[in-house]
């Protein structure tokens, strides 16, 4: 079934020990099934000699309802009479199929590039007279039973991922035992068998008995229960074909036959990855990825929709990558283009536009704005001042980039305020809406105990939000409590600082602070000066800050501030307690989610370098394969923490790699002393 760029015709290796094997196993021959038989040929380039075509309506008038041409060999090699022979087989109103000559080798993936070099010639193979691909394995390439099997079965995989179809076996029986016997007993349960078995057929070619009347039928082996094709000898003539050509037989009927032509699920169907939509602007996006149709090698159109507005371009920019895993395609299957986005646009999607059998492919989408419904937001702060509250956050609605109201609740006395205020670093987390969503308030309090809630109002779809509820302490006259805040936790390899403020209404002294951490305690005294308390605490002066240090092995930590009582009050109020991690001279960082989407696999999560307060490059590691993204986005849980800012947020999309289960991996690029750092891996299905 096969032959090479020369003019010499190989198989006769597989032919002659095929048939040096049958002719002394006749006495194993089988009745034949009655009714017609359904024959056909296979060709390749050895059937043109000197450039002669094939006079494909002289075959079908000869009695033949089949024919397989060869298309491929290895990844370098196209059959020049492919096309030629693949039309014509169909204007002669018959059956028509495509093989590959197998060269198999190691690594595994030659299986794959061999797969897609195969279809990139042939298309998926979906026509009404088209039947499934063919794997013509006829050589190990020094390959062990199992290897072989390995890559057979990968092989056989990735042409049924491209074509929806599931291909063909032609090989010979004992090719099959001597070199995969029991190692492929799955693709015999899970694909069809072409046997290759000359019983009338001499090793010299010669014919000893007439293969169109005789009755034996070849025997069937490895985990294969029935064969469906038999070429059963090679020298046929057959009008129209200049020259010796391979007999073939079907084992059924024409309707059987037919049935295996046309589509499979997802034959034909695009495939590709979205890389990224990158929100450039407040009016624009860009789209990157790239989209192969395996029906064609020629570009195809991306269509990518802006809620119901639908914006095309296509797939025709170099891709050197896409080009190294899919050679057979060429590398010119890229796209990246800006689409325009309005005011109110929630989401973006991205379509591969099919050519040919299939169906279009979405290649995923991205929601660009927050689902309508209530108002989001978070409480920065609430301070107890003298004789008032202080209450600050941010707050926005998804349904408006408008500034919305904020109610603080005082007990049961409300104070209405917008959030108006600048706010870059909301900006940066949601670049929809603008930076201005912030609030700053300050109500009037009278001294002891108060409950605090804060509300985002809501305009739209949704209800309004709680933001925060808490108990406060306002100074009043002497005799009351310490009060005051932990500010942050500044971590560092080796340390911890503890930074805030304590005041004692009886007093304007410095207040003995107490930190309790892993059950340890140490004392020291709040005393440095905090210019922001003058307004809040006038009677009590400014020198009340504290900052603490502690040194403290790596881990994580749990610790407690307590502000000791002069007189008058409870001795040793707690302002704070919280878990905290040193870290090492590594990056630390977590992995927040790994998720599907579409042929693409999106990840999130936060890493830093103690080294340093700036981003940090993390690599994403998809079974092997990386991408590289700066840490920079906001995440202020991470700043409040660990002290060291907000910019350390990451979040990315990467392709699939392979089929089957994807491992990802995601590694805290070091900076200064210390190494690069795993920071996890999860696998999806």
């Amino acid at each position: 079934m096969t032959d090479t760029p020369s003019p010499l015709n190989p198989r006769v290796t597989l032919r002659v020990v095929i048939g040096f094997f049958i002719a002394f196993a006749a006495s194993i021959a089988i009745a034949s099934a009655a009714g017609a038989v359904i024959t056909g040929v296979d060709v390749a380039s050895y059937q043109h000699p000197g450039g002669a075509g094939i006079n494909w309506g002289a075959v079908r008038s000869a009695g033949h309802s089949f024919a397989y041409v060869k298309a491929t060999e290895g990844t370098s090699y196209t059959n020049p009479y492919f096309a030629g022979d693949w039309s014509g087989i169909a204007n002669a109103g018959m059956f028509r199929g495509a093989y590959h000559y197998a060269r198999p080798a190691l690594p595994m993936s030659t299986a794959v590039d061999q797969a897609r070099y195969f279809v990139s010639r042939t298309g998926s193979m979906t026509g009404g007279a088209d039947l499934p691909g063919e794997l013509d394995l006829e050589e190990t390439g020094g390959l062990s039973q199992s290897d072989l099997a390995q890559w057979t079965r990968t092989f056989l995989s990735e042409v049924t991922l491209l074509t929806g179809k599931r291909p063909l076996v032609y090989t010979g029986r004992w090719f099959w035992s001597g070199n995969i016997g029991n190692y492929g007993a799955d693709i015999g349960r899970d694909y069809i068998l072409w046997t290759a078995d000359y019983h009338c057929q001499r090793q010299d070619g010669s014919l000893f008995c007439d293969p169109n009347v005789d009755t034996y039928v070849p025997p069937v082996y490895g985990g294969w229960s029935s064969w469906t094709f038999w070429q059963n000898y090679s020298v046929g003539a057959v009008p129209g074909i200049i020259g010796n050509v391979d007999m073939n037989r079907f084992c059924c009927d024409l309707g059987a036959l037919g049935a295996l032509t046309g589509s499979g699920a997802g034959a034909g169907t695009p495939f590709g990855s979205l890389d990224a939509i990158s929100i450039t602007s407040e009016s624009s996006a860009t789209v990157s990825g790239w989209a192969i149709d395996p029906d064609t090698r020629e570009s195809i159109p991306i269509h990518t929709y802006v809620d119901s507005a639908n914006n095309w371009a296509v797939a025709g920019l170099p891709r050197s990558d896409v080009g190294a895993v899919f050679p057979g395609f060429g590398p010119n299957h890229g796209f990246s283009y800006a689409v325009p986005l309005g005011p109110d646009s929630r989401s973006i999607c991205v379509y591969a536009i099919n050519s040919g059998a299939g169906g279009n492919k979405l290649l995923g989408c991205k929601t660009i704005g927050l689902p309508p419904g209530p108002p989001i937001g978070f409480v920065d702060s609430v301070v107890a001042g003298d004789g008032t509250i202080r209450v600050s956050g941010w707050g926005l609605d998804p349904d408006t980039r408008a500034a919305i109201g904020v109610h603080v609740y005082v007990d049961s006395v409300g104070t209405p305020t917008f959030a108006a205020n600048t706010r870059n670093d909301v900006a940066a987390a949601f670049s929809r809406y603008g930076a201005n969503h912030g609030f700053d308030l300050t109500a009037p309090a009278s001294a002891g105990a108060h409950n605090v809630c804060v509300y985002a109002i809501n305009v739209g779809p949704g209800s309004h939000t709680t933001l925060r509820c808490q108990s406060v302490t306002v100074a009043g006259a002497p005799g009351g409590s310490p009060f005051g805040v932990l500010d942050n936790i500044v971590v560092q390899p080796g340390s911890a600082t503890f930074n805030g403020w304590a005041i004692d209404p009886d007093t304007s002294a410095p207040v003995t602070m107490l930190v309790l951490v892993d059950g340890q305690w140490s004392t020291a005294t709040a005393e440095n000066p905090r210019a922001d308390l003058a307004a809040p605490f006038p009677r009590s002066g400014i020198n009340h800050g504290y900052s603490i240090p502690i040194w403290l092995s790596p881990g994580n930590h749990a610790m407690c501030i307590a502000a000791l009582d002069v007189s008058g009050g409870q001795n040793g109020t707690i302002l704070a307690c919280r878990n905290f991690v040193v870290p090492s001279a590594n990056p630390v960082g977590m992995i927040d989610s790994v998720t599907a989407v579409g042929n693409s696999i999106a990840v999130t999560g936060w890493a830093f370098d103690p080294n340093t307060n700036d981003p940090i490059f993390v690599h994403v590691y998809v079974n092997g394969a990386s991408v590289g993204v700066l840490a920079n986005g906001s995440r202020p849980d991470v700043g409040a923490v660990f002290g060291n800012g907000a910019n350390h947020g990451y979040s990315t999309t990467v392709g699939r790699t392979g089929s089957g289960s994807q491992t990802v991996c995601v590694y805290g690029i070091n900076v200064g002393p210390g190494n690069h750092q795993l920071l996890g891996c999860k696998t999806l299905p």
